[in-house]
Formats: structure tokens, sequence, C-alpha cells
């Protein structure tokens, strides 16, 4: 399945504005980004698509609409500015009667996330809705389309964070200094949800270590569900610093 999405969107640690697109008088967030499928033909990008931002990019932000099997472009805005006036598309393309752009050279699979936002990510289009609608194109006719229902699984919370403190055993943990000693410990769970992995992902040598993976290995052991996201495993993890002071130990000690 290749899907349009942001070439790198991993390297843009930020998360992006979408394109839009009209279908049946209601407009959609898109998170594929089909003219670029056609500017990576250019040459060179044109100059009014070259100050983008962070959350921004590629520059632009364009409105699509697909009617009749047949995806248009309908306008291009730049900088992602909805108050700056959209760039004159004649002056790239041909336009219909109704000034859009057949957009034959669209390939692919193009992203429309549906419903509620279940889990924000602050990286490109990563956050994850309830619903992935995603669009098969072949010169910019539709010819396919499937939907894909999406779970994700919990997160730490602050009751998490208490138990976690609370398993510790304290008796193994000499009396702290001023300074204090931080361990990072990653979770990630399978496929089921049921189980957890748990390692160090950052140490502060012994006792400390094995004290805070016999604590987080104890509290990982709950029902976490599972990420699917394209009706694939999505494997996600976290990482919880557990520090060690006396001040914790106060609070949290039996």
């Amino acid at each position: 399945m290749l899907l349009l999405l942001l070439d790198i969107r991993y390297a843009a640690a930020t998360s992006q504005v979408p394109d839009r697109l009209r279908f049946q008088g209601k407009e959609y967030l898109l998170h594929s980004n089909p003219l670029e499928e056609w500017l990576a033909k250019k040459k060179q990008r044109p100059a009014e698509l070259t100050k983008g931002s962070t959350a921004c990019w590629r520059g632009y932000q364009a409105t699509w609409q697909l009617e009749n099997g047949q995806l248009f472009l309908l306008e291009v805005k730049p900088g992602c500015d909805e108050k700056k006036a959209a760039i004159d598309l004649e002056q790239w393309f041909q336009l219909d009667t109704k000034g859009r752009v057949a957009a034959d050279w669209v390939e692919g699979t193009l992203d429309v996330p549906l419903g509620k936002l279940l889990r924000y990510e602050h990286l490109g289009y990563e956050s994850i809705y309830e619903k992935d609608w995603l669009l098969t194109f072949r010169r910019g006719r539709l010819v396919g389309q499937r939907t894909y229902r999406n779970q994700v699984n919990k997160l730490p919370d602050e009751d998490f964070t208490a138990q976690l403190y609370r398993a510790i055993d304290w008796q193994k943990i000499l009396k702290q200094p001023a300074a204090t000693y931080r361990v990072f410990v990653q979770f990630t769970p399978d496929s089921t949800g049921k189980s957890c992995r748990v390692v160090i992902q950052k140490s502060a040598g012994d006792p400390y270590d094995a004290v805070a993976l016999q604590a987080a290995r104890q509290v990982a052991s709950r029902d976490w569900g599972a990420t699917y996201r394209f009706g694939r495993w999505r494997p996600l993890k976290w990482v919880t610093p557990i520090t060690f002071s006396e001040d914790n130990r106060r609070r949290f000690a039996k």
C-alpha cells in the first residue's frame, strides 16, 4: 500500500497542517499531500512554496475535491496561511470550466482521517483518529477505497506513576545524598496488549537499575490494550523516569 504522506514526516518533528478534501458537500482533513508528487517532477520548486514553517514544512496548504471519481485541485495557499491569497493555478496548470485542475498525476493512496482524535502525536501526520479512510487513485481517478477502524493502547497516568513508586523496594536503597539518582524505564506493550516489555533506557547503576526494573515489571502486568492503525498492530512505547530521592521515599515507602 503506497500512502502519499509526508516524504520527510519523520524528519519534521512537528505535527503538520493538513491539506483539505471536499466530497459530497463536506470538507475533510487530508493527511496526504498529492501536490508533492507533481512538484517532485519539477526541476525547481516554485518560489511561492519555499517559505514554510515547522508546522508547514511544504510551504503551502492545498484544497482538493473528489467529484464523480475524479480528484481535482481547487486552490493552493502559500505558507498554510488562511489570510494569504490563493496562488494563481493557471500559471502552472490548464484549468477546466470551473477553474479546477484535474489531478491526473496522482498515483497511490490518500489518507482521510475520520472521527475523534484518539491520540495526538507531535510528528507529521502520525496522530491517530477513530478511522482512516484510504482512497486509491490511478491517474487521478478513484479506483478503490477502504476504511480502517483504529484503536490505541492506554498510556500511564498519575495513578500509574504512584503505583510504580509504591512498588519500589525502598529498603534496598540507602539514604540518598542531596543529589538524586534517576533511572529511565521504557515500556512497550505487545500486539495483544496483555503483556508489556520493560527495559532500562538510561541507567543509574546498581542498585537503582535492579530495583527500578523490578518495580516496573510489577506494575506493567496489566491490560494496556493494543494500538492498531491501517489494520496493523503498531508498536507504541513510552519512557518513564524513576527518581530515587528522600522526598519520594517519604511519600511512597510502605
